[in-house]
């Protein structure tokens, strides 16, 4: 039955068996290269790099485990750890139920009934792994939760949109949103422990307000020793100013320093870049959750705000974008939305020349997000988490920035896309900081249909490595390490170390061998030259080996060529078939054009017979109404002409009716 325990319990289990040895029922006896082997191992691991300093040549064995320990270099412990239990059930694949069994039936000291002294003895010599050493080369892992439990280390509530920051060797996590309920507390991960410490924030005495209040969507960034809090959603919908909190880690005080300039409106979802002592703000969301696009500069040395006039094609308004600052000079702005709309754009801001631009891209093409963060390593702007409206991004980007300042190109690669919709790390609002001296990154919280509160770890390879993931990533390493340092490559030195270990181990034979045959003449001489010819020949079975591993590689890089070839001939045969099918498309596409375009000439010609009818009518209407006007001039001078008519008759009737006399009169 394999061993289910973590680690680092399952390197602490692996090492009692070794320990006890002949104790154990059942256990092998090692041959003594992998006793020195594990030795090697169980040193790094406990200890660290060997610095100490190299025991006198006549101590063959001394100077033998000295060796072996200093050729794993500053091998990680985690790594040791992993390599010893890996070589001990490679020698005994049942030392785990051996073990138990042991431990049962009384025969070995069991670890969980062992005495005080032998308690404090186990914790002095297997002290608690440093964060960034449990970090993977090219893999996302996830502290483990349940060896923290144990040592009774409490977290933070889950969470997402919190502020992070570090300082000295300890992470920092402020606020962020809960359930829809903005929280106020603080925490430190101790980074030499792993172990996570609840900051009781008091507000300074001359502060005008409480320590720090519940708020979401805020910046936090360390600068000389303290963190600069910059706005986030608040309960507080007025409209404002946006806020600064300076958290002093020495008094765990927090104040609010009067600034001078004008400060630009309060927001939440902004982002920060430093660059010096200026702290540049860019977007965000107002009060009012209507997306920003503007950009302010804060001067962290002397507290003064303002606003530069920055020329170019600046980007859309937008929050929750991912911005990064690049040689002291440029600040790159990723992403980001506004309502239902996520953008993949990439905007680079030339500080010195200020003004907005658009690099050009090669590489992978990116998908849109929000939500997302992003961290710096050296020429290497790598991104995580994000969402797109519909479900969590899986992938870690990394956006290769070397050649922007010489031709303005940014590539970029996926270098990671396997992780599980559900995974922390394809959450929103995931926050994550930068260790550069061990080249980690780390990531916490976020929100993609729970909230989190995990702590992953990501230890990103160098130099050519720097976009391959796992394997890939650790073999490119140990090739390059090779090709720089002309040794073994890193993952191979426990092998290097147990095979330098064997001529030693003739060596050392060999040298109590005269010791114990002094006098005897030529049997000394015999002995010396058998252990001479038994150096000669580990060190020639040591060069067969290397070149057998030169060969397996050279085999390997022909075998991968051989594979990329293929894959490329496929492609290339996909896209002719894409090409051919994409012209048939086209030939479609044109006959239908053809086609519609004579059906709109067709149109055309019937609607311009149509208009000339309409004209001719009209023509017609206008002739029909000037004979309607004539008619009714008419009608007027008839009517004219039978008044007077009338009045004529009336005349000659009255004048008819007088008869004679009236004739006479003339009446």
């Amino acid at each position: 039955m394999a061993c289910q325990l973590p680690y680092p319990d399952k390197f602490q289990a692996a090492a009692r068996f070794w320990h006890l040895g002949a104790k154990v029922p059942g256990a092998k006896a090692l041959a003594q290269e992998n006793q020195l082997l594990l030795y090697a191992l169980n040193q790094q691991a406990t200890v660290g790099p060997n610095n100490t300093s190299k025991p006198w040549g006549f101590n063959v064995v001394e100077n033998t485990k000295w060796q072996g320990w200093k050729e794993l270099g500053k091998m990680a412990r985690m790594e040791a750890m992993r390599l010893f239990v890996k070589g001990l059930e490679e020698e005994q694949p049942d030392w785990w139920t051996l073990l138990q069994a042991a431990e049962a039936s009384g025969a070995a000291p069991s670890g969980q009934g062992a005495s005080e002294e032998e308690a404090t003895s186990d914790a002095s010599a297997a002290p608690a792994v440093p964060v960034p050493e449990r970090a993977v080369l090219g893999v996302w892992n996830q502290l483990d939760a349940a060896v923290e439990a144990k040592h009774g280390h409490k977290k933070p509530v889950p969470r997402y949109e919190a502020a992070a920051a570090v300082v000295g060797g300890h992470v920092y996590m402020l606020g962020g949103n809960y359930g829809g309920r903005y929280l106020s507390d603080a925490w430190s991960l101790e980074l030499a422990t792993g172990a996570w410490h609840h900051l009781q924030l008091q507000p300074a005495p001359d502060s005008p307000s409480a320590a720090f209040p519940p708020t979401a969507g805020h910046s936090a960034t360390a600068w000389q020793g303290k963190i600069y809090v910059l706005g986030g959603h608040t309960k507080a919908k007025e409209a404002g100013s946006l806020t600064l909190r300076v958290v002093d880690l020495a008094t765990k005080t927090v104040t609010m320093p009067p600034t001078s300039g004008t400060a630009p409106p309060s927001r939440g979802g902004h982002a920060v870049a430093l660059l010096g002592s200026q702290l540049w703000v860019y977007g965000g969301e107002d009060n009012a959750r209507r997306a920003l696009a503007d950009v302010h500069v804060l001067d962290l040395a002397t507290l003064t705000w303002s606003s530069p006039q920055v020329q170019g094609k600046a980007p859309a308004a937008r929050s929750a974008c991912a911005v990064a600052p690049y040689l002291d000079r440029y600040v790159l702005a990723f992403g980001g939305g506004s309502v239902a709309t996520c953008f993949s754009d990439l905007h680079v801001l030339d500080t010195q020349a200020m003004t907005w631009s658009q690099p050009a891209q090669a590489g992978a093409k990116v998908s849109p997000r929000a939500g997302h963060s992003g961290a710096v390593l050296g020429d290497v702007w790598y991104i995580v988490g994000g969402g797109n409206n519909v479900k969590g991004c899986a992938d870690l980007l990394a956006a290769d920035l070397s050649a922007l300042p010489t031709n303005g190109t940014i590539t970029w690669h996926v270098v990671t896309s396997q992780v599980a919709l559900r995974d922390p790390l394809s959450s929103e609002g995931i926050s994550l900081v930068a260790l550069p001296a061990e080249r980690v990154l780390l990531a916490f919280g976020g929100y993609n249909g729970k909230y989190q509160n995990a702590v992953s770890l990501y230890r990103a390879p160098e130099g050519a490595a720097a976009f391959l993931t796992g394997a890939e990533a650790a073999a490119a390493t140990r090739v390059e390490a090779s090709k720089a340092n002309g040794a073994a490559p890193a993952a191979e030195k426990p092998a290097a170390a147990a095979a330098q270990a064997k001529p030693a181990a003739a060596a050392a034979k060999a040298a109590a061998a005269p010791a114990a045959a002094a006098g005897q003449g030529s049997a000394a001489a015999t002995a010396a030259a058998e252990a001479a010819a038994a150096a000669a020949a580990g060190q020639a079975a040591e060069l067969q080996k290397q070149v057998a591993d030169i060969k397996a590689q050279l085999e390997g890089a022909r075998r991968e060529a051989e594979s990329a070839i293929r894959e490329s001939a496929a492609a290339k045969e996909g896209a002719a078939h894409e090409l051919a099918l994409l012209r048939k498309q086209l030939t479609a596409a044109q006959a239908q054009t053809a086609e519609a375009n004579k059906a709109l000439e067709e149109a055309r010609q019937a609607l311009a017979a149509e208009q000339s009818k309409v004209l001719k009518l009209e023509a017609q209407g206008a002739e029909l109404q000037a004979k309607l006007g004539q008619m009714a001039e008419m009608e007027r001078e008839l009517d004219k002409y039978r008044r007077a008519e009338k009045e004529r008759e009336a005349a000659a009737a009255k004048k008819g009716g007088g008869g004679i006399w009236g004739y006479v009169t003339g009446s």
